[in-house]
Formats: structure tokens, sequence, C-alpha cells
């Protein structure tokens, strides 16, 4: 019935959460970079300029938390609702970084499949935007405490990714417009 909600519709289900969905957005996207090559050069340039923001933020990100989420109760990982992104798969294919072999997680009730023991099992180039943008209470208090000026950067760094994530989507559309524009 319209106007409600529940259990079902509250939020929209994880993208390509089975493993023959995940494969069929892998492949899209894949046949989409091989068929527009040189067009989605511009979005490359965004792709390769957020992976080394992004790896700076790791740098900055792993001098803290060592002290914060390995010692953490509370993972984020174990209760936040993210899975990889349209942008997150475009970076990851688009700067050919290896791919998680499945979503993150299989439905909105499960944790991140891929916590550990000790942390995230993902080296941090295959890992979603999110779990860089998002910093807890504690290691926000971390990176002021033990690193000069590294709130500042961090925030910079942050806001370079995001405004790097829109321009990659809009140049790597740009390129698929412009293929099908020519084709018709």
């Amino acid at each position: 019935m319209k106007g409600e909600s529940g259990p079902a519709t509250a939020r929209a289900p994880v993208p390509w959460a089975t493993e023959a969905l995940w494969a069929e957005a892998q492949n899209a996207l894949a046949h989409s970079l091989a068929a527009n090559g040189a067009r989605l050069a511009p979005a490359r340039r965004q792709a390769a300029a957020i992976a080394h923001h992004r790896r700076c933020l790791a740098a900055l990100f792993d001098e803290v938390t060592a002290v914060t989420c390995a010692v953490c109760a509370t993972p984020c990982c174990q209760h936040a609702k993210v899975w990889l992104d349209f942008k997150d798969l475009l970076l990851l294919h688009l700067n050919g970084v290896p791919l998680p072999p499945h979503q993150l997680r299989e439905d909105l009730n499960a944790s991140c499949r891929y916590l550990g023991p000790h942390g995230c099992r993902l080296p941090h180039p295959s890992r979603p935007w999110i779990c860089d943008w998002y910093i807890c209470p504690d290691l926000h208090r971390a990176i002021a405490r033990d690193i000069p000026g590294g709130l500042v950067e961090v925030d910079g760094l942050r806001a370079r990714v995001k405004a790097g994530r829109e321009a990659m989507e809009k140049a790597y559309l740009e390129a698929l417009e412009f293929s099908a524009a020519h084709a018709a």
C-alpha cells in the first residue's frame, strides 16, 4: 500500500549483493571502459588524483589507528551499513585496483565480510570511500592529539576526494554520452 513503510521498504537493499549481480556489475563496467578507451582520459586523471589523496589519508590514519581501531570494542565495520557504491567501483576499475571478490555485505543486517580479528582485511585502495570519510570520535581525538595539523590536513584531503569523485563520475558519464551520441 502506498505510504506504508516497514523493514522491507525503509531502506534500499545493498547493491550487487549476490555473486551474480556483483559479476554483472564488474563485467558491465569493464566493457564500458574498454569500449570508450581514450575518451575516458579525464575520468582516469580524476581517478589517479583520488587514489593519491586516499593514499595520503591512509598514511595519516595509519599513524593513529593502532591506538584507536585496533583496540575498539565496537568497530564501525560491525554496525555501519556500508558497501562499495558505483563511484567506488568506477574508481577501482579506472585505477586497475583489484576488486574484492564480493560486495562488502550480503544485506543490511550483516557485518562487513572483510572485518577480521585485527581490522579490515582489504587493502586501503580496495576499500569504499565511506571507510576513509567517516572518522569516529576516538579517531578524531587521536588525530587532533597526535598529528600536528592533522585534522586540517584530513579535512582538506577528504574535500578533494569528494570533489574528485563527483568529477570522475561526470567525466565517465560524459564519455559514455559522447560514445552513445556518435553511435546513433
